[in-house]
């Protein structure tokens, strides 16, 4: 390649194709690389203690209130007691609390405190701030290229995860 990126057609011989494919997915997975790192900056600015796997836990459960701590863990992909850790810390820090499930007596739901709530805002505030920041420095015909990729490139990957297709059963823990 001379530096310039590469095209991806469906007019182009397949391994070129492919080889371009494969070089916007490492750059798209760079990009990541550097809002993974952002946003667990930006959570140990809002609170020393908000760890990538504390905020990872508190983003699931502020999105999903009521989640059980075996649907936290399968999400999350950690073990339950790895799980009952990060609660505990989150407990303890006056971020979550745990309650009984309305629907199962036995079972005990996960939410967020005013405190969990407000670290979490506060985190996506100053996240959201730095990327448009960063948006900001481009130039406005890669912005404006940028804006209509986004909005196909999201549905593409949620298609392609599990837990986010439509019509994917809600895991036992959840639904009892």
């Amino acid at each position: 390649m001379d530096g310039q990126d590469p095209e991806v057609r469906d007019d182009i011989p397949p391994r070129e194709r492919d080889n371009a494919l494969l070089q916007a997915a490492d750059r798209l997975a760079a990009a990541a690389e550097i809002l993974v790192s952002v946003s667990a900056r930006t959570a140990v600015a809002v609170d020393s203690r908000l760890s990538p796997p504390l905020l990872r836990a508190l983003t699931l459960v502020g999105t999903d209130p009521g989640l059980t701590l075996a649907a936290l863990a399968e999400r999350a992909q950690i073990s339950r007691s790895r799980a009952s850790r990060v609660c505990d810390t989150l407990e303890e820090a006056g971020l979550l609390a745990r309650s009984p499930r309305t629907e199962d007596r036995r079972g005990v739901g996960l939410s967020l405190t005013g405190r969990g709530r407000s670290a979490l805002d506060r985190v996506r505030e100053q996240r959201t701030a730095w990327i448009k920041d960063a948006l900001l420095r481009m130039p406005e015909s890669d912005l404006s290229g940028l804006l209509a990729a986004l909005r196909s490139l999201g549905p593409s990957l949620a298609h392609g995860h599990p837990e986010h297709r439509p019509g994917t059963p809600v895991s036992p823990e959840r639904s009892a």
